[in-house]
């Protein structure tokens, strides 16, 4: 009872920005691509995820903003097929299910098979070797935006976090990318109360975006909530209980907020 002051006019507030967000997510809308390559006639955006469902359990907002966009290309670099389980065969046929589902094209999604970049957290990646990788798929594709995670991972998990850490070199130190350049937008980590307060985080991360003019911001109605949803469903594999509670609590099933790096 000492809370509900506090708590109920913050609910309120969330959802009334929710809801104003997916009325009118102009509000919130900024530039991707850098101001040299806007003329294109359609620009290149690529997610660099590290195994497969990262797409679905925390972009899928992203995803499902870009589908509707048809002067983007989207494309899904996953450093790893997600072998930890010996059940990598399997979810490479899940992810492209899923990517599908998400408004890309089968031919769209590259799937890193390296036994240098398994999917174990006990195995450290090697950051030049996953700057080389994503480097090579941006020179390829003439790809103008990168997505892919902070510094922390989200989760904190370690291939997470290598997988930033080798964008953040490729964008650092690739000669190509002086005279080509990309923006690199990194997916922001909140704590864990915020991470599973699903709508309710709507002000804070308003508010973060709000006071960084170069940030990102997608909020997922209930049509793309729905998406990421179903795309996450064709992980058959993954599916565990928690997972289910996952996709019903968390903030990343609704929103995505983004860092510039470059």
């Amino acid at each position: 009872m000492i809370l509900a002051p506090i708590l109920v006019p913050l609910l309120l507030a969330s959802v009334a920005a929710y809801v104003v967000l997916c009325w009118r997510p102009q509000l919130v809308e900024r530039s991707l691509v850098p101001q040299e390559k806007r003329s294109k006639p359609q620009n290149h955006v690529l997610f660099v995820t590290a195994h497969p469902d990262d797409e679905c359990m925390f972009f899928a907002p992203t995803f499902a903003k870009l589908a509707k966009q048809r002067d983007v290309a989207v494309s899904l670099l996953c450093l790893s097929k997600g072998d930890h389980d010996g059940q990598g065969e399997l979810r490479k046929k899940e992810l492209v299910k899923a990517a599908v589902s998400l408004g890309l094209t089968p031919d769209s999604v590259i799937i890193v098979d390296d036994p240098n970049l398994p999917d174990d957290p006990r195995k450290a990646w090697n950051i030049a070797l996953v700057a080389k990788t994503v480097e090579a798929v941006v020179t390829a594709g003439d790809v103008d935006t990168v997505f892919t995670f902070d510094k922390q991972g989200v989760s904190g998990h370690p291939n997470h976090i290598a997988a930033y850490m080798g964008v953040k070199h490729m964008a650092l130190t690739s000669q190509r990318l002086k005279f080509h350049p990309v923006n690199v937008y990194v997916l922001e980590s909140v704590g864990l109360v915020r991470k599973y307060s699903s709508i309710i985080d709507t002000v804070f991360s308003l508010g973060s975006v709000l006071a960084a003019g170069d940030s990102l911001m997608f909020v997922a109605d209930i049509q793309a909530y729905s998406m990421g949803v179903q795309a996450m469903a064709l992980h058959e594999s993954q599916m565990m209980w928690f997972r289910k509670l996952y996709l019903a609590f968390s903030r990343y099933m609704f929103i995505n907020t983004y860092s510039k790096i470059n």
